[in-house]
């Protein structure tokens, strides 16, 4: 499985957020920002197959939310991104 992940910066630190999945995570730099969100979402697919959900983990975020993590409405400048992909595998 590979997921499509933002990072952007929020104050004096990173956060960071899987599009397919609406998980989220953050930390003081980039790669910590990206770690977190790897583990966070590697316990999400964990607990939706214990769980027997399989079909219900692909939850993508909603427009709204993800409008307002890239585009929040105080800022102006604009930006360009990079989307990160991460790859999972799970039973």
């Amino acid at each position: 499985m590979e997921v499509t992940c933002f990072v952007k910066k929020e104050g004096s630190q990173y956060a960071s957020l899987c599009v397919e999945l609406d998980v989220a995570s953050c930390g003081r730099t980039k790669k910590d920002a990206l770690d977190g969100l790897k583990r966070a979402v590697e316990t999400y697919i964990e607990y939706m197959v214990s769980e027997g959900r399989e079909k219900e983990i692909y939850r993508p975020v909603p427009m709204n939310e993800l409008k307002t993590f890239l585009f929040p409405e105080h800022q102006t400048e604009e930006k360009t991104f990079k989307a990160i992909p991460l790859s999972f595998q799970y039973a």
